[in-house]
């Protein structure tokens, strides 16, 4: 009987550890481990995309007076590299000694671009 139960409390260990998320161990740079594992498996694979695609740079449009909050960036590539999250609108931020912006794709926004490309 005891065999039983242990057998039993194996399989429900392998049961739940397949329905745990998957995530690209990267994001752990922007989100805890707890907020990772809440989040839908859908949500989380925008967020892998979103680690090659959610930035990109921009020059600042001199015609404009464009209030930003301002970023350091050394040698960053990744939304992760920064600490930042994707957020349900694009983020604008200025890069500290420069005239460029960096912008960081908002969740719909990445969303599209997957869909494009799997359409592709």
């Amino acid at each position: 009987m005891k065999n039983i139960y242990v057998l039993l409390i194996i399989f429900i260990s392998i049961g739940m550890k397949g329905l745990s998320q998957k995530y690209n161990l990267e994001l752990l740079k922007s989100y805890t481990k707890k907020e990772l594992q809440s989040m839908e498996q859908s949500t989380l694979d925008i967020l892998d995309y979103g680690i090659q695609n959610a930035i990109y740079y921009v020059e600042i449009p001199n015609e404009k007076s464009i209030q930003l909050n301002e970023i350091e960036v050394l040698g960053a590539v990744r939304f992760t590299d920064l600490g930042l999250k994707i957020t349900n609108e694009n983020q604008y931020f200025r890069i500290k000694g420069s005239k460029q912006m960096l912008v960081v794709k908002s969740q719909y926004v990445l969303k599209n671009e997957m869909i494009n490309r799997n359409k592709n």
